[in-house]
């Protein structure tokens, strides 16, 4: 685990953004053990009022900043997402699957699954969760799953918005990895499918017109 040092350095530079840049948004009670994953709390923590992880085809880290540049390098690869409530099987790699309980909103449960029965996985863990107008993301260094094997974990919302400073509830999900070994094959996303088969229509297209001609 990451020195408590550290930790509450992440988590005074997010509060001296929320409170400076979003005043209506605030990190709250925030914590590294607001998000645990086989009965350990995250080795680090970030907060960030009006970011939202879940943006873009293949999602958006720029609230992370540097945070957890002292805990690894290179670059961050979204491997699931998923809005709104209850929700399981949305890896965008074949070899993890996730999922993940709503609970009340704020406070639920969520775990990932190595589908792999021979190959363990390892890797930079980042489960980001977005609530109003603001996201943590919480990192597990250096996180290996056996072959085979499902982790379990919870989180919990204790950032706070609006004029009465209430615990918002959730709006999206994402995960992020990076120094992924044993990790394979990418699944395309639904709108990758789309293009895929307009492409390979486009191919036959033009194969008939060849053979008419």
């Amino acid at each position: 685990m990451e020195p408590i040092a550290k930790k509450f350095a992440l988590a005074a530079s997010s509060m001296l953004l929320a409170a400076s840049a979003f005043g209506a948004t605030t990190i709250g009670n925030t914590s590294a053990d607001d998000a645990t994953l086989d009965a350990q709390s995250a080795d680090a923590f970030v907060f960030t009022p009006g970011w939202n992880p879940q943006a873009g085809l293949r999602g958006n880290t720029s609230g992370m900043g540097g945070a957890f540049d002292g805990l690894g390098g290179g670059d961050w690869t979204l491997l699931g997402k998923h809005e709104g409530g209850s929700g399981s099987g949305f890896s965008l790699y074949s070899t993890l699957d996730f999922s993940f309980d709503a609970g009340d909103g704020r406070t639920g449960t969520w775990s990932i699954t190595n589908t792999s029965a021979t190959q363990g996985v390892s890797l930079d863990l980042v489960l980001s969760l977005k609530a109003a107008n603001g996201a943590a993301a919480f990192l597990f260094d250096n996180q290996s799953i056996d072959a085979g094997q499902t982790l379990s974990g919870t989180w919990n919302i204790e950032w706070f918005t609006g004029n009465n400073q209430s615990n918002p509830g959730i709006s999206n999900l994402t995960i992020f990895g990076r120094e992924m070994d044993g990790i394979t094959t990418p699944v395309p996303e639904p709108g990758e499918y789309g293009m895929l088969l307009a492409g390979l229509g486009l191919i036959g297209f033009v194969a008939r017109r060849r053979k008419a001609l």
